[in-house]
């Protein structure tokens, strides 16, 4: 079966024809780098790189650009109002956005083209666009013209008009049309500039992407993708410029869904954002602490990337549940680091049910990158794996844990993570025999570390009565020939 995309701009899901022979270009719009990432920041990263993962699966080469814009008037602001530099402060941002990046782990970008590295290529884009008669000179910088593009509003099936009202434009009289957007602006005072032929100044937000997809992967190119939010005036003005200055641009646009909270979508302008404490939970930081990084990852890629996500703090448990129901399952392969290719998987030795399930999780992937649906025929393997004994049951295991890989789940770093003071149940202290049986060769070298967290999660448990799970731990232990004895001063541990 060929991979089906649903297409923004036809609005239909029509199968993946590259312009390349099995090569795949895809640009993503990446943060604006000023302040601490929030959620919103990564869920593009995370789904895109399962599709990166799935497209590399089904024997395509992928070109995956991810871009920094280290240059717009926030970055400006906030070094005005911190006294920092700006190039400090997009330096400090663009590395923790990377660091979030290794923790969910997105490993699919091959490109993260920063702004300030094209500023030449820009100047050269914008000149193109003045001398085909697209774009004119202001007092304070360059537009534009929308009204010369035709079918200006095309990826929202908006005309200029309805997608002016109502929505932030450029405000100057001297504006063709409300609509005119900037390629550069002149600098004032104290900031930062480049030289061109309009003056100082620096590019405008639309232009820098068109310039950095241009440059990387060709005046047309696979598959754009972003937030649902970034439809207007962003991509539509993309569009414009792209087609202006070379022709058709993307062939596919891709747009995943927002934030919701409660069923509410959130957005930087609600009223609720100015609560500190309900904003925090939107930070990266926070819920990778809270919930993990594997958990976040599993939440994002749990639904249909098309829908929005809600945070709400039931759902991210249930997630953590599920997921670790997995990890119970999986335990003794977590540690190793070995994936499989689709061909590999379709050829294991597979039970005909844990087959038939894993056709259908391959078809929910090449139908648009339904990764909630794909999650659900791993469940379905779960259930019919818990039913099987001997080399049927150790081969369906793999199986769901080769399908997951190739979504960028259950990688071996998670292995070090299971054991989770907060919520462990009977079933994952029975677990813990396994974990210990299959430690990999840094979890033995840190011994010590180990037992004394396990010892930390047993007095945990009998603090709380579940009497149970502390001494099922101690059991399994002892099979390990290791004795946990307790006394007034607390539990010690040795070995035979």
């Amino acid at each position: 079966m060929s991979i089906k995309i649903y297409n923004t701009l036809t609005q239909s899901k029509t199968p993946l024809k590259t312009l390349k022979k099995n090569k795949v270009g895809m640009y993503v719009c990446g943060p604006t780098v000023y302040d601490d990432c929030h959620i919103g920041h990564l869920m593009g990263p995370v789904i895109f790189d399962s599709i990166a993962r799935w497209l590399k699966a089904s024997k395509y080469e992928v070109i995956f650009v991810n871009n920094i814009t280290d240059i717009d008037d926030k970055i400006i602001n906030k070094s005005i109002s911190t006294g920092q530099n700006w190039l400090d402060i997009t330096k400090i941002y663009t590395q923790q956005y990377w660091d979030f990046l290794k923790e969910l782990n997105v490993i699919s970008i091959t490109d993260f083209p920063k702004c300030t590295d094209y500023i030449p290529q820009m100047v050269a884009y914008i000149e193109k666009l003045i001398s085909s008669g697209r774009a004119y000179e202001i007092d304070n910088g360059v537009y534009y013209e929308v009204e010369k593009q035709n079918n200006y509003g095309k990826l929202t099936k908006r005309n200029l008009e309805d997608l002016v009202s109502g929505s932030r434009v450029e405000s100057s009289s001297q504006l063709n049309h409300p609509a005119d957007f900037c390629l550069w602006k002149k600098a004032k005072p104290n900031e930062p500039f480049w030289p061109s032929p309009w003056g100082d100044g620096r590019p405008g937000w639309h232009l820098e992407c068109s310039v950095m997809s241009n440059e990387i992967l060709g005046e047309t190119f696979d598959i754009h993708g972003g937030g649902d939010d970034l439809k207007f005036p962003h991509h539509e003005n993309e569009i414009a410029q792209g087609e202006a200055h070379g022709g058709e641009y993307a062939t596919y646009w891709m747009h995943n869904g927002l934030i919701q909270y409660e069923g509410i979508k959130i957005g930087k302008s609600d009223p609720r954002m100015q609560d500190k404490a309900f904003a925090n939970q939107f930070k990266a930081r926070n819920l990778l602490d809270t919930y993990g990084a594997d958990t976040i990852r599993f939440f994002l890629l749990q639904g249909h990337y098309r829908r929005p996500n809600d945070f709400a703090p039931k759902n991210l448990e249930n997630a953590k549940i599920s997921l670790h129901k997995l990890y119970n399952l999986l335990g003794k392969f977590l540690d190793n680091d070995k994936n499989e290719t689709l061909d590999q998987l379709l050829n294991r030795n597979n039970n005909d049910d844990i087959n038939q399930s894993l056709k259908s999780f391959i078809d929910a992937m090449n139908d648009d990158f339904n990764t909630g649906l794909a999650i659900g025929h791993i469940f379905t393997m779960v259930r019919i794996v818990k039913k099987l004994g001997g080399i049927e049951k150790e081969n369906g295991l793999k199986t769901i844990l080769y399908a997951g890989r190739i979504l960028g789940l259950f990688p071996q770093e998670a292995f070090l993570k299971i054991i989770d003071r907060s919520t462990i149940t009977d079933d994952q202290a029975i677990t813990i025999s396994n974990l210990i049986q299959s430690f990999n060769q840094e979890y033995k070298l840190n011994k010590e570390s180990v037992m004394d967290d396990l010892l930390n999660i047993r007095q945990e448990l009998r603090s709380q009565k579940n009497y149970d799970a502390s001494d099922k731990i101690r059991d399994t232990m002892k099979e390990l020939n290791i004795t946990i004895k307790d006394s007034p001063t607390g539990p010690t541990w040795q070995t035979k």
